[in-house]
């Protein structure tokens, strides 16, 4: 999953980030501060070559050699790419206080995303490719997995939701919420369309149907 949701940002963040306020110190870290002094932040490489971004408000954020690798391909040691990163952490976390958070990748090849208020996201791919997400926060977990007949299934707590492919080869909806669809070829080819993956036909339905 590559993060390219960054090049719809830039344009609002450089209107936003005073571009001139950032610039590298004599060890190639990127510094900041706001134009009226009350907050500077940083974007500073260890010795194991993982990225911190730190701030004034006690944010913390770590992110791992391996997650930048696999996440934002080529961004160490392009410029460019380190600027409007450091930009969009800026945008991002500048009114945050106090958060501290790692992005790690573990020996299975997944993202995992940890936090110090209680929140773990864990993402990737099972044994057949399909995607996977489990997301934790406080005391609810939410996964979305495949089960062994390749049809998808939505946890969260109470709620369940499922998107399954019947013997005659059309894709059928049922949530908790008791919402039941079935899927004539017209309509799914055109979710299909619109929504490319079963994944993200599935979140579409989510969003409208079960909250």
């Amino acid at each position: 999953m590559k993060n390219y949701l960054l090049l719809l940002l830039l344009i609002v963040l450089n209107h936003q980030v005073e571009a001139q306020r950032i610039e590298y110190d004599i060890f190639n870290n990127l510094e900041y501060e706001s134009k009226e002094k009350d907050y500077s932040a940083y974007l500073k490489k260890d010795v194991f070559d993982n990225i911190i971004f730190s701030d004034s408000n006690g944010n913390e954020l770590t992110f791992h050699e391996d997650y930048l690798e696999q996440e934002y391909e080529n961004l160490v040691g392009d410029k460019e790419q380190e600027m409007d990163f450091f930009r969009y952490l800026i945008y991002r976390y500048r009114f945050e206080s106090g958060y501290k958070a790692s992005f790690d990748i573990n020996i299975s090849n997944e993202v995992i995303i940890e936090d110090n208020r209680n929140n773990r996201i864990e993402f990737g791919t099972d044994i057949f490719g399909y995607p996977t997400y489990e997301e934790k926060r406080n005391e609810t977990e939410i996964s979305i997995k495949r089960d062994v007949s390749g049809n998808l299934e939505y946890i969260s707590g109470k709620e369940q939701a499922f998107l399954k492919k019947d013997i005659f080869g059309k894709w059928n909806y049922s949530d908790s919420s008791g919402n039941e669809f079935e899927f004539g070829k017209p309509a799914w080819r055109m979710l299909k369309k619109t929504y490319v993956s079963e994944e993200k036909i599935l979140l579409f339905l989510l969003k409208n149907f079960l909250h």
